[in-house]
């Protein structure tokens, strides 16, 4: 992510941050010492049944492993506008190495009409690759595993999708 990039992004964050922490009755989130995960990023989906469809990843993430806070949000449209999932939660965890973070957090609130399941209380994973010079990258564990299927703390999947818009900012 270049530098205007990374400014617009740390602008993003006091948005998110305050998004985020709106929708929840315990505010914003508390900072640990450590890394820290900011931004909102996403794009259009490659996959074949969901080929040209939304999404975005928000995260305002600190701390360390044992000792990490923040948030983080999802939200995934159809090509028509209409809600495939959006949900959002805690963060548990926060590893990172060097621009490479792994993210883990627990679902608090989910709106995904066509899943019969109750997805508040699982804990998901996930991955941002902060890329200085281009798109950064991010990966989500439900992708190859099924969004039913908890993960465990501090794991997640290599970053395999390319973001389009957006940027994420890892230290």
């Amino acid at each position: 992510m270049n530098i205007k990039a990374k400014i617009a992004a740390v602008a993003v964050l006091a948005a998110v941050a305050g998004t985020l922490g709106a929708t929840q009755a315990n505010a914003a989130p508390e900072r640990s010492s450590g890394s820290a995960v900011v931004g909102s990023a996403g794009g259009p989906l490659t996959f074949p049944a969901y080929e040209g469809e939304p999404v975005r990843f928000d995260f305002a993430a600190f701390g360390e492993p044992g000792k990490s806070s923040g948030r983080f949000h999802v939200n995934h449209l159809a090509k028509d506008g209409k809600l495939v999932a959006d949900f959002d939660g805690r963060i548990d965890c926060v590893a990172r190495a060097g621009s490479l973070a792994i993210l883990t957090g627990v679902i608090e609130r989910a709106d995904i009409p066509g899943l019969p399941v109750n997805m508040v209380g699982r804990r998901v994973g996930f991955s941002v690759q902060d890329e200085p010079r281009g798109h950064d990258r991010i990966g989500w564990s439900w992708a190859y595993g099924g969004i039913e299927h908890d993960v465990l703390p501090c794991t997640g999947p290599v970053p395999f999708f390319q973001t389009s818009t957006g940027g994420y900012l890892v230290r």
